[in-house]
């Protein structure tokens, strides 16, 4: 019988035929090096994509209909990049709105813009899951 590795550690690895690591550290840290992107110029774009995403969170969080009208200006000062975004909707063709995953906006003109939640299906069961997930579990 082979007794198999650790793939973090390459030390003999006891109990289950399975087994792929030794101990949680060595799983964690496997994990760790593997989706750590080596490429900085990807590290930065989610970074920044992160941070516009909860700038949007952050303005539209408490309001009930989640849409405000803000100055591209104060947008900016909070450090806001308009270069960087997750997706393009067209709803038709005068309309165009940049989305930082669910939270997104349009230009209403050259110095407003209209911040929005994304309403549309595909994130409703992702929300489900974030909501599900905070809530305590009772035994």
């Amino acid at each position: 019988m082979t007794t198999k590795n650790c793939l973090a550690c390459n030390k003999p690895i006891k109990g289950r035929i399975d087994k792929k690591f030794c101990n949680d550290s060595c799983r964690n840290n496997f994990n760790n090096r593997l989706y750590n992107y080596s490429i900085p110029a990807i590290r930065n774009i989610n970074k920044i994509l992160r941070k516009n995403r909860q700038i949007l969170e952050e303005l539209l969080s408490g309001l009930e209909n989640k849409v405000l009208v803000i100055e591209r200006k104060d947008l900016s000062e909070m450090g806001f990049q308009f270069e960087y975004f997750t997706e393009l909707f067209y709803p038709d063709k005068k309309e165009r709105y940049y989305y930082c995953y669910d939270y997104g906006y349009r230009s209403i003109d050259s110095k407003k813009v209209m911040a929005v939640k994304d309403t549309r299906k595909k994130y409703k069961m992702y929300s489900f899951y974030l909501q599900t997930a905070r809530q305590p579990i009772r035994v």
